[in-house]
């Protein structure tokens, strides 16, 4: 047994700590080997009984040999007798010879047999627990690392001198290492000045909320609309009253619309100049012939004299039109004449439109929408210079309303 130093609780060998005091035995214990057990009492033998003397018949096979067994006396197959079993005297119980016992050593009566006497059992040897080798070390993945995170500051936080962490201004201890922000200087993050200049509102506390609150949003509710009515109603009388806005507002929208139309509907009808007036024309190429739908002649003007001449093409009345398709150049003598560059449409009601004519001999249509328009004046800019003449030639002028 263990035998506990500090209680004196004696415990199993197999225990490790004390039942009693909790202490590790192999430190507050000392062995103890278990005590004997006590010996077991006597077994009462029965007196004995005298033999009865034998009659003539046992004492006649006694004589002649027929009560011996019939295996006394015949060797064994190995060839060494066997002793014959000794036979007791009396009608007593011979000795008994079973494991964990031993007969008595010598009794004062051979007529008695042995006591059984049990064997006393074996007592454990104490070992002292021997220490053992550490064997090969088993390698540990190490921790994982991840990108650091910087450290999500607000305006007005404080800022730990001693490990940079963000607080909040109500703490007295950095939530990171526990430094005193009151003892050690600390850096105050600044709000943006369009923080300043424009505070974000926080919802009120519980408890705090004023009992007027929803009867002000309902005012600045109803002032915003007051606000936007205004707004609207501003922008729908200037565009009834100014003139130019009116028409600038007008062309604009039915641009988009003609744009628009011309690319999912594109049904186009002719509007037809009746007549054309040009600042300047050779004898053998007039005005009017950039209207006569024939692509061998064409309309051209000296620039030499005139360094920005116009083609004037006037309508039998008020039309309107959303596209003009205008043919460069001097017909078969394209690149004998200058053609066209930039130009300048100026309508009868004072609006105009800003072209880039290409360099193709091909018709090419441009976006030229006006709306009750008696005339159509075409101010020619700049030009394509050709090296064989300065003078600038028009092939053809035509206009479509897209319906």
């Amino acid at each position: 047994m263990i035998v506990c130093r500090v209680c004196g609780n004696q415990n199993a060998n197999t225990d490790e700590f004390c039942t009693s005091c909790n202490r590790y035995l192999k430190y507050y214990g000392d062995v103890v080997p278990d005590p004997a057990p006590p010996s077991p009492p006597p077994v009462a033998v029965p007196p004995s009984t005298p033999e009865l003397e034998p009659d003539f018949v046992d004492r006649m096979k006694h004589a002649v040999g027929l009560d011996r067994p019939k295996s006394e006396g015949a060797p064994p197959a190995g060839g060494v007798p066997t002793p014959p079993a000794p036979i007791s005297s009396g009608t007593g119980a011979a000795a008994i010879d079973a494991p964990g016992y031993a007969p008595a050593a010598k009794m004062a009566d051979p007529a008695i047999p042995a006591a059984v006497v049990p064997r006393a059992p074996e007592t454990p040897i104490a070992r002292v627990p021997e220490s053992v080798e550490p064997g090969p070390e088993i390698p540990r993945p190490g921790p994982k690392t991840g990108r650091a995170i910087a450290p999500q500051v607000q305006p007005g936080d404080v800022i730990c001198a001693r490990c940079g962490a963000g607080n909040s201004p109500d703490r007295h201890f950095c939530q990171r290492c526990g430094a005193n922000l009151k003892a050690t200087p600390a850096l105050v993050v600044k709000t943006p000045w369009w923080q300043r200049l424009f505070p974000a509102r926080s919802a009120p506390a519980a408890g705090t909320r004023p009992a007027t609150g929803p009867v002000e949003r309902a005012w600045g509710t109803a002032l915003f609309r007051v606000i936007a009515a205004g707004v609207i109603a501003v922008i729908v009388l200037v565009y009834l009253v100014v003139p130019p806005v009116h028409t600038r507002v007008n062309n604009t929208v039915a641009s988009l619309y003609a744009t628009a139309h011309r690319h999912f509907a594109p049904n186009t009808f002719p509007v037809r100049p009746s007549d054309a007036k040009a600042s300047s024309e050779l004898p053998t190429h007039p005005a009017r012939l950039s209207i006569d739908l024939v692509t061998e002649t064409y309309w051209a003007a000296n620039t030499a004299t005139d360094k920005q001449p116009w083609l004037r093409l006037s309508f039998g009345g008020p039309v309107d039109f959303d596209a003009a398709l205008i043919t460069s150049g001097a017909a078969n003598d394209y690149a004998t004449l200058a053609r066209p560059k930039e130009v300048q449409i100026v309508f009868s009601d004072k609006t105009s439109v800003h072209l880039t004519l290409k360099d193709d001999p091909k018709p090419t249509s441009y976006d030229a929408s006006a709306h009750h328009v008696t005339y159509a004046e075409i101010h020619i800019l700049s030009v394509y210079p050709s090296a064989q003449s300065p003078d600038v030639a028009i092939n053809e002028v035509e206009f479509f309303r897209i319906e």
